[in-house]
């Protein structure tokens, strides 16, 4: 038997018929849902939760210390009754209907009841430190730069909620009798991940740089043998927790002058004299330094057209002396300056994270220079520009021997029981020149502390070396005067360095003036902490 043809004009009805009754198995389930409040905001049949905080995980200096979610404030949640009323706020803290949930900021806990309960809450940001190896999130707790968002899904992934629940009625209110409880799922649990960054360190250079009056630059801090970051600070900083006061701050809060490429100038001179050394040119003892020195027509002078007299490599680094310096890098000759300095790590670019990279400068191609350009960048002027951190990790390799490691920023990750795993290995590592080539050039930054421009860097508890720069930039003021970068490079104890400190101004005026006491006050607040 042949089954009967439905056009479609006789299906219609049937469709319409179908939806109608869906539709209403729809309204009749979201009224079931209602009654029996299994809403979003339910932990379980005839429960209401109320969510107070989220939380994430956290970011840790090397020892375990805490460099976010250092702070926290105070929460009372109230179910009202007859016997809460007393406890909210003078303002009413909101409606005080029976039966209400009501949360309060307060500094002083309410009275533990069945109805009523008090949270502690963290903040992320309560002392913010390196702000700029850090980073921030968003409002919806997301990383958007530095290690916050490089590691945002470590982070987010370690955080946790807390907040209340009660038995509640259809409409939501505390059902009369009953009372409140705290649901804590692993809210400011500690897993997180750890830096190389020394807390005390770190806030020993922020406080240096303040007091020093430091406007645009920075100060960095590195393990001599490991490379590893103990303390980055750029000036100015932004205001984390009021990011849009330093939007249209015409210093750029937001650049991290750490990892920014500047002119060099003379703190470039010992890897000169490193290539020189590596490269079997015997720098001259007899060089007489006249003051100035023409190469094809052009004319390069010493500070205010010193003469200098009869030098050596380590009384030029004393003086700082451009003429014996360009005659060095002339007679060792362009490629070999070149392979040296990228040896020493110029013109690398620094990963830090997959986020925070800094700029990797520029080194010049061999194609470039001529003897006029070389003769430029044997005193550091020039194309080259190089970055705070590459300068720490350069300055390094000098102090530990010749061995060029990158800079280190992350150290391990910790669980929640606060034990570290995955821990970081460095894989940049390669000799830069030989021991032998370190202390002779070292020697002579050790001089520069007691004779030259590093004179107001010395400290009496140590020794140091270190070497002053003056750089010049191209770029002028509005009235007309040429803005310098200065630099002061230098490392700790002198014989057995330990720590690498490197201050950079990018409006200086006198490196031997303002930046050697910057660079004293940083090493010597260091040295006390450690010793």
């Amino acid at each position: 038997m042949k089954r009967p043809v439905v056009s479609r004009f006789q299906r219609r009805p049937v469709a319409v018929f179908a939806a109608v009754c869906l539709l209403i198995s729809c309204v009749l389930f979201r009224i079931a849902r209602l009654q029996t409040g299994t809403g979003a905001q339910t932990a379980s049949a005839g429960q209401k939760y109320v969510r107070l905080g989220v939380s994430r995980g956290y970011i840790y200096d090397r020892d375990l210390k805490p460099l976010v979610n250092t702070g926290s404030r105070g929460v009372a949640v109230v179910l009202v009754n007859d016997l809460t009323r007393s406890m909210l706020p003078a303002d009413g803290g909101g409606i005080k209907k029976d039966g209400v949930c009501l949360s309060f900021v307060t500094d002083t806990p309410v009275e533990a009841t069945p109805f009523s309960t008090n949270v502690r809450l963290i903040e992320r940001y309560a002392s913010p430190l390196c702000v700029h190896l850090i980073g921030y999130t968003d409002a919806d707790g997301r990383g958007v730069c530095g290690v916050e968002r490089s590691f945002d899904r470590i982070l987010n992934d370690a955080g946790g909620s807390i907040g209340v629940a009660y038995s509640a009625n259809g409409q939501g209110s505390a059902i009369a009798g009953t009372g409140i409880a705290t649901v804590d799922d692993g809210y400011n649990d500690p897993a997180g991940v750890v830096l190389t960054v020394d807390k005390e360190i770190q806030r020993i250079a922020e406080d240096a740089a303040a007091v020093a009056g430091l406007r645009t630059g920075a100060v960095v801090v590195l393990d001599v043998s490991s490379a590893e970051i103990l303390a980055s600070v750029s000036v100015p900083a932004y205001r984390i927790n009021d990011l849009a006061s330093s939007l249209n701050d015409p210093k750029k809060p937001f650049l991290n002058r750490a990892l920014a490429a500047y002119p060099v100038g003379s703190a470039f001179k010992p890897f000169v004299a490193a290539a020189a050394l590596e490269n079997g040119v015997v720098p001259a003892d007899g060089y007489l330094c006249r003051g100035a020195v023409d190469i094809c027509g052009q004319t390069f002078r010493c500070y205010n057209s010193t003469s200098h007299g009869a030098m050596d490599l380590s009384l030029a680094l004393v003086r700082s002396c451009n003429c014996y310096f360009i005659a060095l890098g002339l007679q060792t000759g362009a490629a070999a300056l070149l392979r040296t300095a990228s040896a020493f790590g110029f013109g690398r670019e620094v990963a830090l994270t997959n986020d925070i990279v800094g700029a990797s400068g520029r080194l010049p191609k061999e194609d470039t220079l001529t003897d006029g350009a070389l003769a430029l960048l044997s005193f550091g002027q020039g194309e080259l520009l190089a970055s705070p951190m590459q300068m720490a990790a350069a300055f390094a390799a000098l102090a530990n021997g010749g061995v060029y490691r990158a800079p280190v920023l992350m150290k391990a990750l910790v669980d929640e029981k606060m034990n570290e795993y995955a821990f970081y290995k460095n894989e940049t590592e390669g000799s830069a020149a030989s021991e032998e080539t370190c202390r002779a050039v070292s020697e002579g930054l050790r001089r520069n502390m007691l004779e030259g421009t590093g004179k107001k860097g010395a400290s009496e508890l140590f020794a140091s070396a270190g070497k002053t720069a003056t750089a010049q930039t191209g770029r002028f003021d509005e009235n007309g005067n040429e803005l310098l970068c200065t630099w002061f490079c230098g490392f700790f104890p002198y014989e057995d360095p330990r720590f690498v400190v490197v201050v950079f101004s990018e409006d200086g005026a006198s490196a031997a003036e303002t930046l050697a006491p910057l660079y004293k006050t940083v090493s010597e607040g260091i040295w006390l902490a450690q010793y």
